[in-house]
């Protein structure tokens, strides 16, 4: 029979050699982990930079777009909804250079309201538009039914699903809660 001191001694170097081998394991298994780690944050840096550079082209194909597109003159509804949304005026829209068309046109109806504007355009991508000139409105129940004019840059914005694009400056020149929805719509033009 083995004493209990052999066999104690025995129990003593099965745990002790059971504790190396766990611990040898865990620093393998630590090693793995941290080189797993250290892959998986390379790999989301490539993916990141792989979203960034996709970004990056779709932004460049739209801008590619709309600058190789055949520059066409045309005529586009506008509207200020005092007027009448269902009778547009129209704008005739003509090409010059760098992506910019002039713009000059008008809405009025027959109590003398009338909506003018004339200057220069152009797509800055499929939702915007930047404008720069003079847009005149006259409504005779707002403003003491004197002009308001809006000189200057401005920008048509088309919202979510919209065909349109609206003046962002709508303040009526009365103030208050009282707006302006001026807005371009599809027409024959490139623009």
């Amino acid at each position: 029979m083995i004493s209990l001191t052999k066999f104690s001694t025995i129990v003593f170097f099965v745990l002790l050699f059971t504790a190396c081998t766990e611990n040898k394991l865990s620093q393998i298994d630590k090693a793995k982990y941290e080189s797993l780690i250290r892959e998986n944050d390379s790999l989301k840096k490539l993916l990141n930079a792989r979203d960034s550079l996709i970004k990056v082209q779709e932004h460049t194909k739209i801008k590619d777009t709309i600058s190789k597109q055949t520059l066409k003159a045309g005529k586009h509804p506008i509207t200020l909804q005092w007027i009448s949304w269902d009778k547009p005026g129209y704008v005739e829209v003509t090409p010059v250079a760098n992506g910019w068309y002039l713009i000059a046109g008008t809405q009025n109806n027959t109590n003398g309201d009338y909506l003018k504007i004339e200057g220069k355009i152009r797509r800055l991508n499929e939702k915007e538009l930047e404008f720069e000139g003079k847009i005149e409105t006259l409504v005779s129940s707002i403003n003491n039914g004197e002009p308001c004019i809006k000189e200057g840059k401005q920008t048509f914005y088309g919202k979510g699903n919209r065909k349109y694009f609206r003046l962002q400056n709508m303040t009526s020149c009365e103030g208050g809660m009282v707006v302006d929805y001026i807005d371009i719509y599809p027409g024959t033009s490139s623009l």
